[in-house]
């Protein structure tokens, strides 16, 4: 009779994946190895581990789908010791070890950096959106609140007039429906209304300008153009030399304002002093340019399109025209005139994003005769300069003297997104809620850093290296698991003292 031992192939992915598991210190990354003094023994969080892993590796993510896979996946029933739990252990695992997980996606970037895989110098900095639990329909702002009472309103008003017809006929079989019905009808249009004054109650009351019924995390987003879809934002950052995820966190928002705390944390996981990020032009924004610049990350940001609607000013008197002196704090025009400043900053706000801004302008306008070609503001032209320009133009003369630099950015972040997304189906998320997103997220993102880590090494290099970094503790950790499920298996050929391979060790 063949064993399970001998139908894995040695160069199984289930096997780096039991290597991976088993090198990892479970307890001190926060999950709970304790045994249970009454009740059912639990599983070891081991088990689940290398089940979500195997996996999110093989498009298998559905917590039933994973339970009918422990029963009929020979690599699995492998990889898990022949260990069979329910569906509803599988999805609280997920559910509830958020920041374990984390922990666990850390120590794999650890490792990298350890085995020389993470340069940890240039990193590409990119956030892709995928679907929420909860549809567009069940999505609220406030005019679509309005739009929704407004029907009801209109709805109710047509019943009324409907019931009056039919007073003064005193015949139901006239109508199409009866006054019972209208009146049933009329009742739940009222308690409908009552939900949507409800909904506008709490955008008034949280300041939010939407609200989503179904996933109150969820927001809608802009996936394309004016495509829209209610999502949540996952960012990465990802190292240039073997294009591996440093860093990884989910998001209610765009990236306008995740620059600075996505590179922030990758440079401290990578423990540098300094790093350089590039970034496309949604991160664009000059307070987060300014944080990063005094936090030691070069940043490479496309600066945005200036698109020109208006016939002025013209191409000769665009803002970049202008030349700007720091010690004298004024601007010169293509003309030679000189724009000055009184001093005084001005409260700018852009969206959810507010900024002071120095006004320059000069009298000369009112006489120079380019002005037409210059400004259509009759008191002559007027720049702005915002408390953050210097990082700004920093930043945006890094892009044009290193173009070939910034155009690795594609190459880096799109070749992950592109396999998650693409070939794993993580196009959408199964969990409600940011935090229990973040972890869903944490397991996709862990498991393309281990698939990435295994094609480069190797499997049987990657396995000795996992072997090598486990201790004596860990044994001696997993050794009461081990006899427990020694006397609790059902299954005569579990045999953990004699296999090579068992739940929790190799």
């Amino acid at each position: 009779m063949i064993s399970l031992e001998e139908m894995v192939l040695p160069d199984s992915l289930a096997r780096a994946i039991d290597a991976f598991v088993n090198a990892l210190d479970l307890n001190g990354l926060g999950f709970d190895v304790s045994t249970a003094s009454t009740g059912r023994y639990p599983f070891h969080p081991s088990v689940f581990l290398k089940l979500y892993l195997y996996g999110y590796m093989n498009r298998i993510r559905s917590s039933r789908k994973l339970e009918a896979e422990c029963k009929r996946n020979i690599e699995l029933m492998w990889l898990l010791g022949e260990l069979t739990p329910a569906f509803r252990s599988i999805a609280d695992f997920r559910a509830e070890h958020g920041e374990q997980i984390r922990n666990v996606f850390k120590t794999l970037v650890l490792f990298s950096k350890n085995n020389g895989l993470l340069d940890g110098k240039l990193l590409a900095i990119d956030g892709t959106k995928v679907r929420a639990m909860n549809s567009k329909k069940n999505n609220y702002n406030q005019k679509k609140i309005e739009r929704h009472i407004q029907y009801i309103d209109d709805k109710v008003q047509q019943y009324m007039e409907q019931l009056d017809e039919q007073d003064k006929t005193e015949n139901d079989s006239q109508g199409l429906i009866s006054k019972k019905e209208i009146e049933t009808a009329v009742k739940q249009l009222k308690q409908r209304k009552k939900e949507y004054k409800k909904l506008s109650k709490e955008l008034e009351i949280t300041g939010e300008d939407q609200i989503s019924t179904s996933d109150p995390d969820a927001r809608q987003m802009i996936i394309r153009g004016t495509i829209t879809e209610v999502a949540y934002n996952l960012q990465a950052a990802v190292d240039d030399k073997n294009n591996l995820v440093v860093h990884y966190e989910a998001s209610q928002n765009n990236d306008r304002n995740a620059l600075h705390r996505v590179a922030s944390a990758a440079k401290e996981t990578l423990e540098k002093k300094f790093i350089e990020v590039l970034a496309d032009k949604g991160y664009h924004n000059g307070g987060q340019l300014d944080k990063c610049a005094k936090d030691n990350i070069i940043t490479y940001v496309a600066p945005p399109e200036h698109v020109h609607n208006l016939p002025v000013p013209t191409s000769d008197y665009l803002i970049e025209k202008f030349s700007y002196n720091e010690k004298k704090d004024c601007y010169t025009c293509p003309v030679g005139q000189t724009l000055t400043t009184n001093g005084n900053w001005y409260d700018k706000s852009r969206g959810k994003y507010d900024y002071k801004v120095k006004h320059y302008k000069t009298n000369a306008c009112m006489s120079c005769p380019a002005s037409n070609d210059c400004t259509m503001n009759k008191r002559g032209r007027l720049i702005e300069r915002s408390q953050f320009q210097k990082s700004v133009d920093m930043n945006n003369e890094r892009v044009l003297m290193n173009m070939h630099k910034y155009k690795k950015r594609q190459c880096i972040n799109e070749h992950i997104f592109g396999i998650i997304k693409r070939q794993w189906g993580f196009d959408h998320t199964l969990m409600k809620g940011l935090k229990k997103v973040d972890g869903e997220t944490g397991i996709i993102f862990t498991a393309y850093n281990l698939r990435r880590i295994i094609n480069i090494l190797g499997i049987e290099k990657f396995v000795k290296k996992m072997r090598k970094a486990m201790g004596s503790a860990f044994f001696e950790a997993v050794r009461p698991f081990m006899e427990l499920f020694k006397k609790i298996s059902r299954r005569a050929e579990l045999k953990f003292s004699a296999a090579p391979n068992t739940a929790f060790c190799q």
